[in-house]
């Protein structure tokens, strides 16, 4: 009765002749029997993945397509919170006014203007000015009605436009005169500056075009005076308005303006704007559901990359048993077979994020100028990419299962 370690010797020996009709297993034998005293297992993995091109290939296109999704639902909930964050960062002040549970920048009430010079009187305030938001209606020439978002701007105009492709800012504070965005003119019916259309009766003429300043609501921005957002509103009083904007003087921390204010002005909600920033960002994303909704679809677009790679993984591994018994006969271990397949498991992997990428960039250039941008951060970018690495290495698991159980002696039986 021969013992296992003779069988196994013997199997050595034998292993050419029991292979030597096949091609395929000759390259591999070449390749193991070169590399072996290198330990080098990277041109082997590379050997069996590449075997049947097609099915790689496909494959590829298969993770990369996954990854693109993923990457692109992420780069919405990016471009989304930028969206509806932007007129709250782009302000350039450091501490917001409003009435008592404000849920989010788009739904503020009105508050009366005096607060403005309360707030105006406090210690650690250099600045401060009002700002007023309300929902309106936008008449268009042809008669169609569109829901927009009315901004109405104090003084110095802060809280309005960053960028103008048309006019200056400053042009809202002439009687009737608005601005609205380029990418919401089609929206809206504006041709060009000087057109005339109406809000709740009263004539708004367009006197400037901002570029790329985007609403999260579909309601375009219209910007324009306090003055005149009152008189369009025909809701708010004289002396009311919707925000109150402040900064501080430099020695002194938003929070301690902030809490100084909170304890000497009345009836009102006082926030940094991060705080504010964030708190927008909660009620769009969270409370409505969206962006559970784009993480979801997000994770699902990972599993599915995750299955294609399992899956190929597991078709390949079996394909080529007989291959990886020769290398066990060889003298390879069990471990350095699941370094194998590990290998290919992050070649997959990283082949389809490169691909996956190419196609994210791509879009990302082609909604640039669009309504709804994809956009994303190099934290956001990174962390997809490591996470979908890592899920890639966890799909070799099932195939890595499969080799353990590997018995190279039962291979050449006949």
């Amino acid at each position: 009765m021969r013992s296992h370690s003779e069988i196994l010797a013997r199997s050595k020996c034998q292993v050419v002749k029991k292979v030597g009709t096949s091609s395929s297993y000759k390259r591999i034998i070449r390749t193991a029997a070169a590399f072996l005293a290198l330990d080098q297992i990277t041109p082997v993995a590379a050997k069996i993945l590449l075997h049947n091109k097609v099915r790689f290939s496909l494959t590829l296109t298969g993770i990369a397509i996954a990854f693109f999704l993923a990457a692109a639902q992420f780069g919405l909930l990016v471009g989304w919170i930028n969206t509806n964050t932007a007129i709250i960062r782009h302000a350039g002040v450091d501490v917001w006014v409003m009435a008592p549970q404000t849920p989010a920048f788009d739904y503020g009430t009105a508050i009366p203007r005096n607060r403005l010079y309360q707030v105006r009187s406090m210690p650690g305030v250099a600045w401060a000015e009002g700002l007023f938001m309300a929902w309106n209606i936008w008449q268009r020439g042809d008669g169609r009605r569109v829901n927009v978002e009315l901004v109405g701007l104090d003084e110095s105009s802060q809280g309005g436009p960053w960028r103008m492709r048309e006019g200056s800012v400053d042009v809202v504070h002439l009687p009737h005169t608005v601005i609205v965005d380029e990418l919401y003119m089609q929206a809206l019916g504006v041709r060009r500056v000087g057109d005339s259309f109406a809000m709740i009766g009263q004539q708004a003429i367009v006197g400037g075009i901002s570029s790329g300043i985007r609403t999260f609501t579909a309601s375009p921005f219209i910007f324009t005076s306090i003055k005149s957002a009152i008189r369009y509103d025909k809701r708010y009083l004289e002396d009311e308005i919707t925000y109150v904007m402040a900064r501080c003087v430099p020695g002194f921390t938003p929070e301690y303006v902030r809490d100084t204010i909170r304890a000497r002005v009345p009836q009102v909600e006082v926030l940094t704007t991060v705080q504010f920033a964030t708190r927008t960002v909660q009620y769009w994303m969270l409370e409505t559901g969206l962006g559970l909704t784009v993480v979801i679809t997000a994770m699902l677009g990972l599993g599915v990359g995750v299955m294609i790679i399992s899956q190929t993984l597991f078709a390949i591994t079996q394909d080529h048993l007989p291959n990886y018994a020769t290398l066990l006969a060889l003298g390879f271990s069990h471990r350095r077979l699941a370094m194998i397949v590990l290998m290919q498991s992050l070649a997959l992997g990283g082949c389809g994020i490169a691909g996956g990428s190419v196609l994210f960039i791509a879009a990302c250039y082609a909604t640039a100028k669009t309504p709804i941008p994809l956009e994303t951060t190099p934290l956001v970018f990174t962390s997809l990419i490591f996470v979908s690495l890592l899920s890639s290495g966890l799909a070799s698991f099932v195939s890595v299962r499969s080799l353990f159980n590997l018995d190279p002696v039962s291979v050449f039986h006949v």
